[in-house]
C-alpha cells in the first residue's frame, strides 16, 4: 500500500493527538473546579479608575457685594435670585481677568466695585468652584434723610436778642385788690 506523504501527515497527527486530549481531559478531571470567583481577568493588574471630569454648568446669580477681595480675585454675593443652585444663598465667585465688568453701564474694573452694590453675574460652574464670565453692577441709591413733621428753622444771618435781666413790671401783669383796705 502505497500512502502519499499528506495522508501519512495527517494519520500521525491523529494518532498524536488523541492520546493528548484524552490525558488533558483526565487531567481536568482530577483537578477540583475552580472557585467562580478566579477567573484569568481577575490575576491581570486592574488599571487605575480615573475620576469623572466635573460637569460644566452655566449660573447666575442677581443680588448685592458682600466682600470683595481684589488680591484673590473674589467677589462674595448675598444671592436673591438667579439659578436654582444660587438661589438665596452667599456665595465667593472667582473673577478671571478676562471677565467683563461694567458698572453703571460703562466698562470698570473689579475694585471699581465696592460692598452694599447691586450686582448681576453670570458664568460657568465647574464641580463647587464659580467662576464669572459677565459682570454688571450698579451702586445703589443712597436711603433718603428722614422726614420730619415739622420743618426746620432757616437759618438767618442776624444774632439772636440775648435774654436779658429787667425790672420793668410786665404790662401784662394785673394787680389786684386786697380785702380789708376799706375804700
Amino acid at each position: 500500500m502505497r500512502l502519499r506523504p499528506i495522508a501519512v501527515a495527517a494519520v500521525l497527527a491523529a494518532a498524536v493527538t488523541v492520546p493528548a486530549t484524552t490525558v488533558t481531559t483526565a487531567a481536568l478531571a482530577a483537578k477540583p473546579a475552580a472557585s467562580p470567583t478566579t477567573n484569568k481577568a481577575s490575576t491581570k493588574p486592574t488599571k487605575p479608575v480615573k475620576p469623572a471630569k466635573p460637569v460644566k454648568a452655566a449660573f447666575s446669580a442677581n443680588g448685592t457685594v458682600a466682600a470683595l477681595d481684589t488680591t484673590a480675585g473674589t467677589v462674595t454675593v448675598a444671592a436673591k435670585a438667579g439659578t436654582k443652585d444660587v438661589k438665596g444663598k452667599t456665595m465667593t465667585i472667582t473673577v478671571p481677568a478676562s471677565s467683563r465688568i461694567q458698572l453703571n453701564g460703562a466698562r470698570k474694573t473689579l475694585a471699581a466695585l465696592a460692598a452694599g452694590y447691586r450686582i448681576t453675574i453670570t458664568g460657568t460652574r465647574t464641580g463647587s468652584v464659580y467662576t464669572a464670565a459677565h459682570i454688571e453692577a450698579t451702586r445703589t441709591k443712597p436711603a433718603p434723610a428722614p422726614s420730619s413733621s415739622t420743618p426746620a428753622p432757616a437759618p438767618s444771618d442776624t444774632p439772636t436778642p440775648e435774654p436779658t435781666d429787667s425790672t420793668t413790671p410786665d404790662p401784662s401783669a394785673t394787680t389786684t385788690p386786697t380785702a380789708g383796705s376799706g375804700t
